[in-house]
């Protein structure tokens, strides 16, 4: 046998050996019970394992295990399968919950659509397509679409309402458009999960339904996110529907109001995104101010690698203050982050500016690292207004290495502007140690000159022609790299888009 014959026979019998390899691997398969049409789905027990074998479709206002006591706490496989048209319609006055499963504790639920919902109340406590209340549970691969409509509901969200103990979401996405008209008495709503707490965590969750709330305010609060309402941690999460909150009346609130693209509060995010237009109109007094951010209106500790597009924009009262940002209405460390949405304040101008802080970035920040903003910032009212930040108080912490070629206008008498920052907290202390090497090509000056009144220990901001490398010497290459594609340098690690 010749030498090229040898080769191609051991060749057949390597691919032959491969093959039967391989063939022997099976493909995934749902594990469990079988779940076929609607009748098995409501004989499920609470600790079962199960799997949708095909499609179904559900008979209207079916909750499954109503009682906190008994919680399903097995497995729902969808098995890439869907249930349509779940409905559920309700004109008491009062509904203590709609959803396909009413109470689930330390249950997993994974690879399920839920196409058509529908669910049209009055008023009710918690409302989701899925889950009203869970305790400790995983919810992995899940979709939502339909509508959610209600006069006045105090939790609503695409997936879950509210999660006790935590849980954990991973690729979870809501299209479902959720529209509360009469929240009289306070609501909040979020695409994806509604209350998830510190201990819980999201991971690759979008929403792009659009979530809506209004109404004539007494002594309550209102709040509104494309993603979730309050998490521990949001990684790599986004949002592309339309947030708006409306929040009229003459009454004190018990609280502010709250509307951002991703999260109402999030301890640690990174890489989460916003291109939705997210804005609010309030003449409510609260007791606490108005916050309103692009990706996140409170990042509690820390939040790095984030980017907002959408436009951000809050009209009306300012009784106790608004903070408004690009990225985050306020946060306490921010790193790696830019806007390019425009960010828009507009408030009565007889208004104090103390309490009013919009940016580019955050309305008002701690720490602030390696950020930028392009986006353009205005203001109608006695505000602070900043290119990267309204306000900052980095008494242990740092403002250092950001910029700002974004438009900052705004004329009212009064008024604190500033390219890179419109003021800062520590007249005498924090300055030229806490706030250094940023940078601005606007004009102006980077610090509003009247708030910190020039001496030897004012924080220095250097204005230049280009955000270029030979401009800005202290944009480290670690996190900055130029881009043909803009003309400026961006972030290596959260690259422009």
């Amino acid at each position: 046998m010749s030498k090229k014959k040898k080769l191609f026979t051991l060749f057949l019998a390597l691919t032959v050996v491969f093959t039967m390899c391989f063939a022997a691997v099976p493909a995934y398969a749902a594990s469990g019970t079988a779940i076929t049409n609607a009748d098995e789905l409501k004989a499920m027990s609470a600790s079962g394992n199960y799997y949708l074998a095909n499609d179904i479709e559900v008979p209207a206002n079916l909750i499954l295990f109503t009682s906190y006591d008994a919680p399903f706490t097995g497995t729902l496989d969808g098995n890439g399968h869907t249930i349509k048209g779940y409905t559920y319609t309700a004109s008491a006055d009062w509904t203590e919950q709609a959803a396909l499963f009413g109470y689930a504790k330390n249950a997993t639920f994974k690879n399920l659509k839920m196409t058509e919902v529908n669910i049209s109340l009055n008023q009710a406590g918690t409302v989701a397509a899925l889950v009203a209340a869970s305790e400790n549970c995983k919810f992995t691969d899940i979709r939502v679409s339909g509508k959610i409509v209600g006069k006045s509901l105090s939790t609503a969200a695409g997936i879950v309402a509210y999660s006790y103990e935590g849980g954990t979401l991973t690729n979870c996405k809501n299209s479902a458009d959720i529209t509360i008209t009469n929240a009289d008495e306070g609501s909040s709503a979020a695409g994806v999960a509604g209350f998830i707490g510190s201990a819980g965590s999201m991971k690759n969750c979008s929403n792009s339904g659009k979530i809506s709330i209004s109404g004539s305010i007494e002594a309550a609060s209102i709040s509104a996110a494309g993603v979730v309402l309050n998490v521990g941690k949001a990684t790599s999460c986004k949002n592309s529907g339309a947030i708006s909150v409306s929040a009229i009346g003459n009454g004190r609130m018990n609280d502010e109001c709250i509307a951002a693209g991703v999260a109402v509060e999030v301890d640690t995010a990174v890489s989460c995104s916003n291109t939705g237009k997210v804005s609010m109109h309030a003449t409510i007094k609260p007791t606490g101010p108005h916050m309103i951010g692009g990706v996140f209106a409170h990042a509690a500790k820390s939040a790095s690698k984030c980017y907002n597009k959408g436009t951000v924009s809050y009209s009306g009262e300012s009784y106790r203050g608004v903070y408004v940002g690009g990225v985050s209405g306020k946060a306490l460390k921010i790193s790696q982050s830019y806007n390019k949405g425009s960010v828009t304040l507009k408030i009565p101008s007889a208004e104090s500016a103390e309490q009013n802080k919009v940016g580019g970035v955050c309305g008002t920040v701690t720490d602030m690292r390696n950020c930028y903003n392009t986006g353009t910032i205005t203001a109608t009212g006695v505000v602070f207004i900043g290119g990267i930040s309204g306000y900052a108080d980095p008494w242990d912490d740092k403002v250092i290495s950001n910029y700002n070629t974004g438009k900052i206008k705004a004329t009212t008498k009064g008024t604190y502007k500033g390219q890179v920052l419109a003021g800062y907290e520590g007249t005498e202390v924090v300055q030229k140690r806490n706030i250094y090497n940023n940078y601005y090509t606007g004009s102006g000056t980077g610090y509003d000159p009247v708030y910190s009144t020039p001496h030897k220990y004012v924080a220095k901001a250097y204005k230049v022609s280009s955000i270029k490398a030979k401009n800005c010497p202290k944009l480290s290459s670690k996190y900055w790299t130029y881009s043909s594609k803009y003309g400026r340098m961006i972030l290596k690690n959260n690259k422009e888009k």
